[in-house]
């Protein structure tokens, strides 16, 4: 029971995880659409900052999907 409900709260987390990434994305498109064309350090910055949220949210994720305490 209290692995099924971990589990549970892992597949809440991933949800809002992934919401989150996804918000993080459509800022940094809005941000970088309304410079223009041309793209400036701040704009690049966002586009890397909204890659690394997803690479740490991915990582977190995948961490968290190991067994805990042993159990599969």
């Amino acid at each position: 029971m209290r692995q099924q409900n971990h589990k549970v709260e892992l597949v809440a987390f991933e949800e809002k995880a992934q919401e989150l990434v996804s918000m993080t994305f459509a800022l940094c498109e809005r941000r970088i659409a309304s410079v223009g064309k041309s793209s400036l350090p701040p704009q690049e910055a966002l586009a890397a900052a909204a890659l690394s949220v997803k690479a740490s949210v991915n990582t977190f994720l995948a961490v968290t999907n190991i067994p805990v305490d042993g159990q599969k």
